[in-house]
This record gives structure tokens, C-alpha cells and sequence, in this order.
């Protein structure tokens, strides 16, 4: 186990090492090697609009190869990649919401798991499984600071540990606690405004 973690490891340090210098094969293996898993991971947050997770896709790998310099190899380079990847959906669906179009089908937000924010399991279960309600959630998202808005798509959307969130992140698990429950908080809060503006 620890000589698969550790020969992943090294392999995974010496294509970031090529990918610094510009070498055009390791960018090709690079894109070949996490391709489908972040087109598969990317499907699922888009309605498996195909186009769109395609598109989706290829920011990803743009953004993570203008921005090497910063992955410091505390975690996996497919672990890092997603939380690229969930920027993107994020900024995606940040874009869409400025011009709201209530016809289209919106993302699986209803895994957010919102009975945990509301402290009421069935009712919240219930209302998720409206379309109106994940419409007003993914607006309610939208409003919410950026680092709030991660924490819960890692932690509810993509079922990420706290470890693992910490380390996608920069942040100790103790920081992840405290900033999911303010998220939480903060979500709740949107949503109930949102519908007392209604």
C-alpha cells in the first residue's frame, strides 16, 4: 500500500516537473491520464450537458497549467484538479445565475444535503426534490462568499472529508469545521431572506 502511494507520488512529482518546462509530451500525458475522470466528475455537476462538461474540461486543464507554480504537491494532483474543476462549475453556474432562466434544469444541488443546515431531515429532504427549491438554493450559492460556496460543494456535492477538504483548500480540518459551519449558517440565512423576499 505505502510503495503504491509513494510510486504514485513520485510519478505524479515528476510529471509536474515536466509540465513546468513547457514539454509538450507530458502535457499531452497530463490531459490524457486525468481526462475522463474530471470529464466523468465535471457530467455529473452539469445536468450531463456533454458539450458543456467538455468545455468545462478544457478550463480546467488551461487553468491548472497556468497556475503549476502553485500546486505544492501537499495532496494528489487529481485531488487538486477537482477543486479546479469545482471552481469552474461554481463560476459557471455564478454566470448563469445573473441571467436566471427557470426553464433550464439546474445542478444536482439538492445533494447538498440541506436537512443538515436546517436541522429538519424530512422537510428539507421533502422540499429539495422540488425544482423551485433547488433554483432558489443555487441562487442563494451564488450570493454566498467564494471560500463558503467551496466548502460546501466539496463537503455535500462531492462527499469530501474534512481532511480532504483541508487539504484541497489549504486549511487545517479544525478551519474546515468552523468554516462549514459558518457556511451553513450563511446559506440558511440566504435561503430565508430569499424567501421572505417572495
Amino acid at each position: 500500500m505505502k510503495t503504491v502511494a509513494s510510486t504514485s507520488s513520485s510519478y505524479e512529482t515528476r510529471l509536474v516537473a515536466k509540465l513546468r518546462t513547457d514539454d509538450s509530451t507530458a502535457i499531452e500525458e497530463f490531459y490524457n491520464v486525468y481526462r475522463r475522470r474530471l470529464h466523468y466528475l465535471v457530467l455529473e455537476h452539469v445536468d450531463r450537458d456533454q458539450g458543456l462538461a467538455e468545455d468545462l474540461v478544457q478550463e480546467v486543464f488551461f487553468a491548472a497549467l497556468g497556475s503549476l507554480d502553485r500546486f505544492r504537491g501537499d495532496s494528489q494532483l487529481y485531488t487538486w484538479l477537482r477543486s479546479i474543476a469545482f471552481h469552474k462549475i461554481n463560476d459557471y453556474y455564478r454566470r448563469q445565475a445573473r441571467e436566471p432562466k427557470p426553464e433550464e434544469s439546474t445542478p444536482e444541488i439538492h445533494a447538498l444535503k440541506l436537512e443538515q443546515a436546517t436541522g429538519d431531515e424530512q422537510a428539507a429532504h421533502s422540499a429539495m426534490e422540488s425544482e423551485e427549491t433547488r433554483l432558489e438554493v443555487r441562487h442563494a450559492l451564488v450570493d454566498l462568499p467564494r471560500d463558503y460556496q467551496d466548502v460546501l460543494v466539496l463537503k455535500y456535492l462531492e462527499e469530501m472529508p474534512v481532511i480532504e477538504i483541508g487539504q484541497v483548500m489549504g486549511r487545517s480540518p479544525k478551519s474546515v469545521e468552523g468554516l462549514l459551519a459558518r457556511a451553513r449558517k450563511a446559506l440558511r440565512t440566504s435561503l430565508a431572506a430569499s424567501n421572505h423576499a417572495t
